[in-house]
């Protein structure tokens, strides 16, 4: 039985294994992993069509939220399904590369048996002497000096070790599609186009994620298990100072690992970057003073070529954003809203909280002069029939109780505020104030109010310095030609803020009304 010759050994040709093809268990590895190529290479390929075809709908129609939905999350899947087979495919080419290792070694001096004398007795006078390989970790002084399972763990390590420039260039593929994903989240002013982008960074953050883990692991295992192969070698060998000083690397390496933990995006791609070079520096040692000149010389070319991830990435945090239609109450055209532009319907936002202004609920339609002109309007039609009428859009209670304020004062009878809560209603002006578990009650209690009304075309940059300085709370709003600052529930704190108007701006004229709710 023959599989590779010494002298396609010492040339470094392209070994086949003719012998090893017969074995069930790597003829299935084989089988399996251009299965999984040809897998990724359709699914590679659906991606590619789905895209052109994309970029054609983009250029000649205005794409519709659905159009957008479905074709973000088919692209999604199918990348999401490419990760899957290229995991599982490392882990079937490390097994194929275990297999072929452990082949090579037991038939390292086996030959043909139709080889010539000459050939045989090049093959005898090898046998005779160590070993010598390019691959440090396939040479003659492992099998001696280790034992049969810790070798075999070797070379496991040095499959993973192989393997670890491609997952790190992967992560940082990945990380530089997420950085641009949520650079579009961030830039996008649509909320359904922010969501498409906020389902990819989802995906490729649980992606990268996952390779962080892998390089975390993989590089682990190689450093655990090369430094306990050399190490047992050079215990045997007696070579302590050599023990020593690799020791004392290791450590270097560790605190400089140490001083960069929770800095940037990853630490695994980190500690990778900072510890191959030692790694590396330590087996180039080893093969010197193992004098395995070829593992040596390879191991030169490695260092010429060696490469080294830049793990200098910022970490990304991603702030769920939320499209609220936050805007303040002003009176404009009672004709704005108009068959042309009539009033747009309520809506209502699945995430976070807005306040509005509830004018009315009938059961007709009403005519938009009823309204005096206030904007914005937005009008939903309720379970019961009726058609609810609504204003506004404010961040906290108290803006809208201000705003429910200033309504009251422009004529609207019952203005009541009413509060959505991650896309449920509750009218706070209605609901029972006893209510337990919730702090919110309704619109500002029957009492005394007062609102600064200020007469002047404009407000300044120091007039609202001065205002906000002394009333930071307050909300000012234009009500006709005058500029309201307010509402107070003490007279006192009205009363400050004219005064410190009238010192600071001697120009402008203030005075204080009273309201009686």
């Amino acid at each position: 039985m023959l599989v590779l010759s010494v002298a396609a050994i010492a040339q470094g040709d392209e070994p086949t294994f003719p012998e090893l093809e017969k074995d069930p268990a790597y003829a299935e590895l084989k089988r399996k992993n251009n299965e999984l190529l040809n897998q990724e290479d359709s699914l590679q390929n659906l991606i590619d069509v789905a895209r052109d075809r994309f970029r054609a709908e983009r250029d000649s129609v205005m794409l519709d939220r659905n159009f957008m939905e479905n074709f973000s999350t088919y692209i999604i899947d199918l990348e999401q399904r490419i990760f899957e087979l290229r995991q599982e495919r490392a882990d079937i080419i490390t097994q194929i590369n275990i297999a072929e290792q452990l082949y090579i070694l037991e038939h390292m001096y086996t030959v043909h048996d139709n080889e010539d004398d000459a050939f045989s007795d090049d093959v005898n006078a090898l046998e005779t002497t160590p070993t010598r390989h390019r691959e440090l970790t396939k040479n003659e002084i492992f099998t001696e000096l280790l034992a049969e399972v810790d070798y075999n763990e070797l070379l496991v390590a040095q499959a993973e070790d192989v393997s670890m420039e491609d997952i790190a260039k992967e992560y940082i593929e990945t990380y530089r599609k997420m950085s641009s994903t949520v650079a579009s989240y961030n830039a996008a002013s649509d909320e359904d186009e922010a969501d498409g982008h906020y389902s990819r960074y989802l995906i490729l953050r649980d992606k990268a994620d996952s390779l962080n883990r892998e390089i975390d692991r993989r590089w682990n295992h190689v450093l655990d298990t090369k430094y306990f192969a050399y190490g047992t070698i050079l215990e045997k060998r007696l070579r302590y100072d050599l023990l020593d000083s690799s020791s004392a690397d290791f450590s270097t390496m560790l605190q400089q690992c140490a001083e960069n933990d929770g800095i940037y995006a990853s630490d695994a791609l980190m500690h990778y970057a900072i510890g191959r070079p030692t790694l590396l520096g330590y087996e180039m040692e080893f093969a010197s003073e193992m004098e395995l000149t070829e593992a040596l010389d390879s191991l030169r070319d490695v260092r010429e070529n060696l490469y080294i991830p830049d793990f200098h990435l910022n970490p990304i945090s991603v702030e769920r954003r939320l499209f609220l239609d936050y805007a303040p109450i002003t009176i404009g055209r009672t004709n704005f809203y108009n068959v042309s532009n009539p009033i747009p319907e309520l809506r209502v936002f699945e995430r976070g909280t807005i306040y509005r202004i509830l004018l009315g609920s009938f059961r007709n339609k009403q005519p938009l002069t009823l309204f005096k002109g206030v904007q914005p309007l937005y009008i939903t039609k309720e379970e019961n029939g009726f058609y609810s009428y609504y204003t506004g859009g404010f961040e906290t209670l108290r803006e809208a109780e201000e705003a429910a304020l200033f309504l009251k004062e422009k004529g609207f009878k019952r203005p009541e505020v009413c509060r959505w809560k991650d896309g449920e209603m509750v009218n706070l002006s209605t609901k029972d104030k006893d209510d337990e578990g919730d702090d919110e009650v309704g619109v500002i209690p029957a009492g005394h109010r007062y609102i600064v009304l200020i007469e002047c075309e404009d407000i300044s940059e120091e007039l609202n310095a001065t205002i906000k300085t002394t009333a930071s709370d307050k909300r000012i709003s234009r009500m006709g030609d005058k500029f309201a600052v307010g509402t107070f529930t003490a007279r006192s704190d009205a009363d400050l803020l004219i005064s410190a108007i009238m010192e600071n701006h001697p120009e402008v004229t203030v005075s204080i009304k009273e309201l009686d709710l």
